[in-house]
């Protein structure tokens, strides 16, 4: 019984008994009507009929009658002689063998001529040769009761012994079926048996002995046509093909997603075509919810197949389409395509009507994917963002819900996921910025111009202080005290008291309190800036931690505060301004009360005697000189003093290499930091994509020339040449001098470069610094911007994440438009959880047949787990190697131009044949055709 949509699941029943059998527990005359009603109550669509020690051809030709539409093979169930007497195997025919020439050979050869102590059915059994060699001549397949089964091959046959294991070898080499008794034997027999003996199928069946006792306890189910050629194919395909539980994960998608399952296609001509002398199409085709493969000769109509398809489910790629498009099937003025109406009708029996001149895709959504030939062709050559966003949405379907934040596709996730290790980035970059800034100022000092300045003037400032002493007032000695200026001298000691006092006072009191204010003041508004700052950028912040509370009803009462409330610091600033005024007036009076004394001092002076003027004129001048001198001394932090350059001079000498080296270590750490915080965004990238990775190893294995993602570091400024010479002027002698020769010298730098990895970033950014690092004397003026060179070089700006998809070793961009082919084809096919049909027209066009093994088939296989997937194909091993459930045959009559389409499954001879006259003269069989078609 052929199906014309291919290979479907339906229930089967390998091993099953009627009142024929010996021990048969119900033998009324009605045992064969129950059974068929028993069938068919529970959706049994094909048994093997295995009485035992017997072929009852009237008993079959009974069964066929009543139940038509079920398929009954002719088969038995025999004992052996191997390990015991009585281990059972069932033989299984052909529902087209002669059932009277069948019974009579068993008849003849089996019971009269071969059987062993035949005179009672409890004794009665076979050498197991025998029972081979009959299965061979008669061309019937083979079960033995195996695992935890009663009478199977794992009960009656242990391995204590090293003959016995021989045994079950030779017998496991003759049979082609595994009958368990129980479903966890399928563990074990996947764990243990299949390591040594070659795969087979494992089936549960029901055993059964009573009609109206029908109860299995587990369901077989196996895909293929209801024919002896269609159980013939599980042998090769027994994962595929053979699924024993409730019902096999396809069906149960099928039956749970009947929307996107494409069921029927239809296409006829309208009834008053203009062209009604040539018909092109005029069909019905059913399809099968598995893999469709299109096969035919060249020009016989596949394409043509596919773009309606395409068509119908108004694909957006339709403008890539073969046959339906504006230089064939519609080009004008002929436009055949509308005389042609087609009808898409779903699994779930919506339908959907249109002419196939209808092309008017933009605004539509989608039913199926579809990609044309010239669609592959072109991504393919075409490296662009078509390709990349096809992978980014595969990659971005596999990361899990929980893990997806906020985000909608990769690029967001990437940037939600990467939030805080921008931030330490840039928390870096402000230190860097800081830090490059005294590296200038030390790699100034570092300058002969700036040493010797130094140098010239302390010396300038010692012959100042030099002089300076010389010129210190000759001493005027006291005169003596007369009598009559004893009260002069009174008044003058107060006066002077008076006087140091508030020159103490404003020295170290009001002036120190104004300037305390002052810098107060100043750090003052500087934090308040910040802090003004800090409020705009956390804004957001803020109403984020409100929404987090909010969305995850956060009760527990929380305050959001950064520092402190910037009122508080604004109230700070305005005492401080009130408190400066304050301070300025106390200044300004003490000022005046000083000024108001010395006015009164000279005064008094003013009255004493010529001699008292002279020492009062003395004593004025030196404490003038010793002010200046004290001026000239100075501190180490007064610029211009001589303490000042002692201090610089000693610093330069003994101090200034070892703080510059070691501010360019403390600026590499800094880089060191940065490049970490790019490499933990790298990490990211690799743990986004962990689950296609794994995906990829578990589909195609540990090929040489796997597919495999590698996020990295790596320089993603193509202007970084321009960018970097671009801060140095080039009218200086020195490394990067002249235009040309520093262009080349960075070439060179920039080729050893090795962007992802710290210790060659870390040299590039060394042997480039050395455009002001190599003569101190010139650097201003060959590099005027220092510090915006600095903070682009060790900022590391220029270096980006990102993920490489990679062919065995050769990157994206090294390989051929057919590798690339068969990438977008993995993605297409094995990794998208897209549930919508997928129809390719040529999938393994430029591709070498160890590609196509390799990578296409595999993926085809997994993709139709998952969803509908139609292909077109020149090359029929590639429906064989997929072991497609449907072939759909293209043939297009010469004359008349009408396309034909003819389906079935591939154990079907008709389309078996169809295989094999395609394949002829092209492309090599792969090995599984052989073992399929003979």
């Amino acid at each position: 019984m052929n199906s014309l949509r291919g290979s479907e699941w339906n229930r089967w029943d390998l091993h099953l008994h009627t009142a024929s059998s010996y021990d048969y527990k119900y033998k009324a005359n009605d045992s064969d009507d129950l059974l068929c009603q028993t069938l068919r109550e529970n959706n049994i669509k094909a048994v093997a009929i295995t009485d035992h020690f017997t072929i009852d051809m009237d008993r079959i030709k009974s069964l066929r009658a009543k139940a038509p539409e079920i398929v009954f093979f002719p088969g038995v169930e025999l004992r052996t002689d191997k390990g015991s007497n009585n281990l059972h195997l069932i033989l299984i025919f052909s529902e087209q063998s002669d059932l009277d020439a069948l019974s009579s050979d068993f008849e003849v050869i089996m019971k009269r001529g071969s059987a062993k102590a035949a005179d009672s059915d409890e004794t009665i059994y076979w050498d197991f040769n025998d029972i081979v060699d009959f299965a061979k001549k008669h061309d019937a397949l083979i079960s033995i009761h195996a695992g935890r089964k009663t009478n199977g091959l794992d009960k009656e046959i242990t391995n204590s012994l090293p003959v016995n294991e021989a045994i079950k070898a030779e017998i496991a080499d003759n049979i082609h079926f595994f009958e368990l008794g129980q479903k966890r034997d399928i563990s074990d027999y996947e764990t243990y048996v299949f390591k040594d003996v070659d795969r087979k199928p494992l089936i549960m069946c029901s055993d059964c002995h009573h009609p109206n006792q029908y109860q299995p306890k587990e369901s077989l189910w196996i895909k293929a046509d209801l024919t002896f050629d269609g159980l013939k194919q599980c042998i090769y395909q027994p994962l595929e093909r053979v699924y024993i539980g409730v019902v096999p994960p396809v069906l149960d998608r099928l039956q749970k997603n009947k929307q996107v399952n494409i069921d029927k296609i239809e296409v006829h001509r309208i009834e008053s075509p203009v062209h009604d002398q040539v018909c092109w199409f005029d069909f019905s085709l059913q399809l099968n919810p598995g893999l469709v493969a299109i096969i035919g000769n060249k020009g016989s109509g596949k394409s043509a197949l596919s773009d309606i398809l395409g068509h119908m489910c108004k694909c957006s790629t339709m403008d890539n389409a073969s046959f339906l498009n504006n230089f064939r099937f519609r080009k004008l003025p002929k436009n055949y395509a509308n005389d042609y109406n087609a009808t898409l009708t779903w699994a779930d029996e919506e339908k959907y009507h249109n002419l196939l001149i209808e092309s008017d895709y933009g605004l539509s959504i989608e039913d199926a994917q579809y990609l044309p030939q010239k669609y592959i062709e072109d991504v393919c050559n075409n490296i662009d963002d078509t390709f990349q966003r096809e992978i980014d949405k595969v990659i971005f379907s596999y990361v899990d819900r929980t893990e997806r934040g906020e985000a909608f596709n990769l690029n967001e996730l990437v940037q939600q996921k990467s939030r805080f290790i921008d931030a330490q980035i840039q928390s870096s970059l402000l230190r860097l910025k800081e830090l490059n800034a005294n590296i200038i100022r030390l790699e100034t000092k570092k300058t002969n111009t700036y040493q010797k300045q130094i140098a010239e003037n302390l010396k300038k400032v010692e012959e100042t202080l030099v002089r300076h002493d010389k010129s210190k007032p000759s001493e005027v000695k006291k005169p003596d005290v007369k009598s009559e200026n004893e009260e002069y001298q009174k008044v003058l000691l107060l006066l002077n008291d008076k006087i140091e006092k508030y020159k103490f006072s404003i020295e170290n009191v009001a002036s120190e309190a104004v300037v305390r204010i002052n810098n107060y003041i100043i750090d003052l508004k500087s934090l308040i800036a910040q802090i003004t700052v800090l409020e705009e950028r956390f804004t957001n912040l803020q109403e984020l931690v409100t929404t987090f509370f909010n969305k995850y009803e956060i009760k527990k009462a929380y305050e959001f505060s950064l520092i402190s409330s910037l009122d508080f610091f604004i109230d700070l600033l305005e005492q401080a301004e009130i408190d400066k005024v304050e301070a300025q007036t106390k200044l300004n009076e003490l000022k005046e009360e000083l000024k108001a004394l010395e006015i009164q001092k000279a005064e008094l002076i003013s009255s004493a005697d010529n001699e008292e003027k002279h020492y009062q004129k003395y004593l004025s001048d030196l404490e003038e000189w010793k002010l200046k001198r004290v001026g000239i001394i100075g501190d180490e932090e007064t610029e211009g003093s001589l303490d000042y350059y002692k201090y610089e001079s000693e610093y330069l000498n003994n101090n200034l290499d070892n703080d510059y080296l070691e501010a360019c270590i403390k600026r590499d750490g800094i880089v060191r930091d940065i490049f970490k915080q790019k490499e933990q965004l790298s990490a990211i990238y690799q743990e986004i994509y962990a689950p296609v990775q794994g995906e990829i190893a578990s589909l195609l294995g540990n090929l040489e020339d796997n597919i495999s993602f590698e996020a990295e570091l790596f320089m993603n400024n193509p202007n970084l040449h321009k960018h970097t010479l671009g801060f140095i002027n080039h009218k200086f002698k020195g490394r990067f001098g002249r235009s040309t020769e520093a262009s080349s010298e960075f070439d060179k730098l920039f080729r050893k470069t090795n962007f992802g990895n710290v210790e060659s970033v870390l040299e590039f950014v060394h042997d480039l610094s050395t455009a002001v690092t190599e003569n101190f004397e010139n650097a201003e003026k060959k590099v005027q911007d220092r510090q915006g060179f600095y903070d682009f070089l060790y900022g590391l700006s220029y270096i980006g994440v990102n993920f490489k998809l990679k062919m065995g070793k050769r990157n994206l961009n090294e390989l051929s438009p057919g590798e690339r082919g068969i990438v977008l084809l993995i993605f297409y096919l094995a990794l998208s959880k897209e549930s919508k049909p997928i129809i390719i027209d040529q999938p393994e066009d430029n591709l070498d047949n160890q590609s196509v093994y390799s990578k296409l088939v595999p993926c085809i296989c997994k993709a139709k787990q998952q969803r509908q997937v139609i292909i077109v194909t020149h090359n029929p091993n590639l429906a064989v190697a997929c072991d497609a459930e449907q072939i759909v045959f293209c043939e297009m009559n010469k004359d008349t131009y009408q396309i034909s389409y003819t389906s079935g499954a591939i154990e079907n001879p008709e389309i078996r044949k169809h295989v094999i006259d395609v394949l002829e003269g092209t492309m090599p069989a792969f090995d599984l055709r052989k073992r399929k078609y003979n």
